[in-house]
Formats: C-alpha cells, structure tokens, sequence
C-alpha cells in the first residue's frame, strides 16, 4: 500500500512539474475553451435533431412523404358533448338525466409550415353562446408518437334530452327544455406510441401530410390523464323532475350531487387500420381503451383499495375515424375523434364524451428541393 502511495504522488509531482507556469499560458487560450463548447452544441443540436427525425421513419413502399413546404386548408369543425347522470336508490330503482350543450359549428381557415400548423375558426352555429363555452382541441400526429390535448368549460349552457326512471314520466317529456343548473370543467392529455410506425400512418388520416400506399395496421400504446369538475344544482332542473304536488316520486336522494371533482391516470391499449381501398383513398378507424384509477379531490385511498376496489377504476376510450383522399397536392376528407370519460361512485355514474367531427379541403405548395426533379 505504501509503495502504491508512493507511485501515485510521484507521478503527481512529475505531473505538476511538466504544467505550464500560468504566466506562460498563451493569449488565446480562453478562445480554445470556447471551441469545444461550441463543438458540444453543434452535437447536441444534431442529436435532437436525428431523434426529432426519427419519430417520422417509415417505409416508403407503404407511405409517401409529404412533397411540400407549405399548406392551405379550409376546415369545418363541429364539436359535440353529451352527459349521462344515473344513480340507484337503496331499492334498486334507477334513474338517468341525458344532457348536452348545444353543437357548435366553426369554421375557419388553416395555413401550415411543414410540422407548424396555425389557424383560427369562427363559431357561425351559435355566436352568442360563445362567452358560455371554452373548448380547445389539439392532436398532434407523427408516425411514430402522438398527442391529444383537450380543455372544455362550460358554464351552465345545457338543453336536457331526455329523463328515465320519473314515476309517470314519458323520457322525452323534458326534451328540449334548458337547464343551467351544471359548470363542468374537462381537461385531457394523452400520450400514445404507434408500435408498427414504419408501415402505418396516424397522419396520413388525420393530419394530411403523408399518404398511405398500401392498408395496414398497428397496435397502440399510451398514458393518459384526465381531469373533471362538475358543478350540479339539482334545484335548477324543471318542476316534473322534482317532488310533485300529485305525490309521485322525484328526484331521488342518490341523484342530488352537488361537485364532482377528481383526476385520473391510465394507460391505453388498442388497434388502429388503414384501408386503402382505392388510389389515394384511404379509409382508417382506431379504437383505444384506457384502464386507470380514479381518485376524487380529498378523498383518501388506502393502499388496499387502490389495487382492489372496482369503484376507484375507470374504463375510458378514444375512437378515431377518417376519409381521405390525396393525391400529395390536393386533398379532401372527413375526421372523427371521440373522447369518452367515466366516473363511478357507490350508487352513482356519470358519462360524457366530447367528439370532433372535422370536414376539410385544401392544398400542398411550394414542392421541397428534393422532390423537385420527380
């Protein structure tokens, strides 16, 4: 050990003696510094690049890459949202309310930059519910991840649809009818991974910039996270839905919630197609469960009931749809994208969904350096 020591300070010393003195150091040292600073930014930035580049790898016999620069598109967006509440009195006697706001129909133009895609669409359904409703919607799609970001507020701008289980009641007696007794507040992010992305294309169906050749299909991975608060004023409802003079039965005790508050992580699994049943028609439809634990704001959850009670699981799903025809340079087609949330707790459920139905037509422009021989 000792003679070990005695090496290492040796060559310390040799070391320390063959340095430079500091004043022998040239002037423009601080400048080679710099250089391999800059040289580490340049590997960094080519790094993140190569990895930013590798979420849209695929096979070129199965997908065509988008030839061009820029886009201009013309797209109708129509959003829908419905709500189910349903509780069961200790008899097992149920009833439902079925809700909805009203459909809001925009429309709007849309200019992209490659992956850059920025527009604005004016709500020509029903303007002057607008300071009622917030709703934010955006999906973005690579071959090989995506994401969905929803926000949704509304703030008590509902229409009832429908009433079951009311002694004496029809179902539709309601219909039509406003109610504006309920605040609800809907955020969403969901992460997915497209295991077969070298032959499949999510944004061939859904965002235009690719165009698949030949059908095929994938299995879907994600997480997902969902946040809900319902604010519901059971008093606001009509008079046939409460206790009436005739002495038939109302509202039940187990349907009066007054806030519903709580968030909820899962993970997803599902499968996704894409038919090609003509030249440049492509046909695609994915569905994706989500199975998570829900968990409501101060509520306490033993480790046991995590894992074990039914009541504190959820069963979520998103569903997309898609028609497209493209021939690289023109397109057109059609996009549906569900979102649907559930909530259990003892006696009660609640059930929404929020779906976007998209109807575009538009353009490719100014063909990339590359393809500009082809």
């Amino acid at each position: 050990m000792r003679h070990l020591a005695f090496l290492v300070l040796h060559a310390f010393l040799v070391q320390a003696h063959s340095m430079p003195e500091q004043d022998s150091i040239p002037s423009d040292r601080t400048t080679e510094r710099k250089v391999p600073v800059k040289e580490k930014i340049k590997r960094t930035g080519s790094l993140l690049y190569k990895i930013v580049k590798s979420f849209d790898d695929y096979d070129t016999d199965y997908i065509s890459p988008n030839y061009y620069n820029y886009t201009a598109m013309l797209q109708n967006t129509n959003f829908y949202q419905t709500y189910r509440m349903a509780a069961k009195d200790k008899k097992g006697n149920e009833q439902a309310i079925h809700m909805a706001p009203g459909p809001t129909l925009k429309l709007g133009p849309y200019l992209g930059w490659r992956w850059i895609f920025l527009g604005y669409t004016f709500d020509i359904g029903h303007p002057q519910r607008a300071t009622k409703t917030t709703e934010f919607n955006l999906s973005l799609y690579s071959s090989m991840l995506g994401i969905d970001l929803v926000y949704i507020r509304n703030k008590g701008d509902f229409t009832l649809r429908k009433a079951t289980g009311f002694e004496g009641l029809e179902p539709t007696a309601v219909k039509g009818l406003r109610f504006s007794g309920m605040d609800t507040y809907t955020s969403s992010i969901n992460l997915y991974y497209v295991l077969n992305h070298k032959h499949f294309s999510y944004p061939a169906a859904f965002a235009q910039s690719t165009v698949q050749r030949k059908s095929c299909g994938s299995w879907i991975l994600g997480v997902r996270f969902d946040k809900q608060k319902i604010h519901f004023d059971y008093n606001r409802l009509p008079d046939i839905l409460k206790d009436r003079k005739d002495n038939s039965a109302g509202i039940i005790e187990e349907l009066k919630v007054r806030k519903i508050d709580y968030h909820n992580y899962s993970i997803s699994g599902g499968y996704a197609y894409n038919w090609v049943f003509a030249r440049n028609c492509l046909l695609a439809a994915s569905i994706t469960p989500a199975l998570g634990f829900k968990h409501a704001e101060g509520e306490r959850v033993r480790g046991d009931e995590f894992w074990m009670s039914m009541k504190n699981l959820s069963f979520d799903c998103i569903t997309r749809l898609g028609l497209v025809w493209n021939n690289t340079h023109w397109f057109t087609g059609a996009s549906l994208v569900s979102h649907m949330y559930d909530y259990k707790r003892d006696r009660f459920t609640l059930l929404n969904s929020a779906s976007y139905l998209n109807i575009y037509v538009g353009l490719n422009f100014n063909r990339k350096r590359q393809y500009r021989n082809r």
